[in-house]
């Protein structure tokens, strides 16, 4: 098919002339001279809008052999004036009609489908600006939500090392709090263990065994309430059988009991006092490690969460990209829809303007009697309405 959009020649308009006078009945043709040649036929002229009605048909959807039915009759049809056509010329004038409004009408569809189509993309458009606008406030919110969850988590950061801190502070005073008291249990424990393993065999007076419950017992004196003279009579006391001591050795033995034994319980007693600032302590500790095992796992949930965050702004990011690039992408189609609607209609008004103006002027055109006549009644028409108007008043 030809091109719709290429510049169309205006259709010729054929003149109206008034009718050559008929020779007279009377007169005769000249005689030819004997033997002179008969003068050439002129061959007709075409009628230039011919071309536009021949151009419409090529571009018609028909079987190609009603095409070249219809291309062979336009000079037969449209070449005779419309006062001088026959039945069949007239039909034939019809059935070209019709091929050149069917081109007329696919050209209107063309355009109309353009103008659907950027009716279409101007809505789309707004549709696409309106993501960009949604995935705008998106990542406007997944940022907000890293930035807030960074500073929890820089919260929970800090609150761990304070916690860390607290905790050794606690763990600090437990040990020089418990320090006096440990270091009182400890010896009540040597005291107890001495008087268990060394005085009480000593007492009881086991052959051969004194002088090393004494070395046993030696240890822990200096420490004990001892008078100096017994301190002194220790050594060969312990060292005697019980059968060979005497009233004094007696006496010294139950005095070094008394002495460990009085010992012991003020050591007992200062592990007694001791108890409740230790057990004080002791809770103060365990509540420091507890708030530091909370503020850990606090720290772990925030990195967590801050981890989701990002991720999802992330999300957010690549959401906002891909609705820019959409409506980016959009902005070049639309014009190409937009070229493509002007092309349209300037092949549509090209096709009415040369095309259709040829096949109509072709349609129409009368003889010169034909239009002479219709001349005559448009003048008889007018006179009788002007008569009409000027006998109204005299009415």
């Amino acid at each position: 098919s030809h091109s719709s959009s290429r510049a169309q020649p205006e259709p010729a308009r054929a003149p109206c002339l008034a009718p050559e006078p008929r020779p007279a009945a009377a007169m005769a043709p000249p005689k030819r001279k004997a033997g002179a040649a008969a003068p050439a036929a002129k061959k007709p002229k075409s009628n230039p809008n011919f071309a536009g009605v021949q151009d419409a048909l090529e571009r018609a959807d028909l079987p190609e052999s009603c095409r070249q039915m219809l291309l062979a009759c336009i000079d037969k049809a449209l070449g005779v004036p419309s006062d001088e056509r026959q039945q069949e010329q007239h039909s034939m004038v019809g059935m070209i009609g019709e091929c050149v409004q069917a081109v007329q009408a696919a050209l209107q569809r063309a355009v109309d489908a353009e103008i659907a189509k950027m009716q279409e993309l101007e809505g789309t458009k707004g549709e696409l600006d309106a993501k960009v606008s949604a995935a705008e406030a998106a990542l406007g919110v997944a940022s907000a939500d890293v930035a807030e969850k960074s500073t929890k988590l820089a919260e929970a950061a800090a609150a761990v090392q304070g916690a860390r801190a607290g905790l050794q502070d606690r763990v600090s005073e437990q040990r020089e709090g418990d320090r006096d008291r440990n270091e009182a249990a400890a010896k009540l424990g040597e005291v107890q263990a001495a008087i268990a393993e060394h005085f009480k065999p000593l007492e009881a007076g086991e052959e051969g065994t004194g002088e090393a419950h004494f070395a046993g017992l030696l240890p822990l004196l200096k420490d004990a309430a001892i008078d100096v003279s017994l301190m002194s009579a220790l050594p060969s006391t312990c060292a005697k059988p019980p059968a060979e001591r005497s009233s004094f050795d007696i006496m010294t033995i139950e005095h070094l009991g008394r002495s460990l034994s009085d010992r012991a319980a003020a050591l007992q007693a200062a592990v007694d006092s001791g108890a409740p600032g230790a057990e004080e302590r002791a809770a103060a500790v365990a509540a420091a490690k507890a708030t530091l095992e909370s503020s850990t796992a606090s720290e772990a949930a925030c990195n967590e969460q801050l981890a989701a965050a990002k991720s999802a702004e992330q999300e957010a990011r690549k959401g906002l990209e891909a609705a820019r690039a959409a409506a980016a992408a959009h902005g070049p189609e639309l014009e190409r829809t937009a070229k493509a609607r002007q092309d349209r209609e300037a092949a549509l008004e090209a096709f009415v303007g040369y095309n259709v103006a040829c096949f109509e002027l072709l349609r129409d055109t009368k003889s010169a009697k034909g239009a002479e006549a219709e001349l005559q009644l448009g003048e008889a028409a007018a006179a009788a309405a002007e008569a009409g108007d000027e006998a109204a008043p005299a009415a």
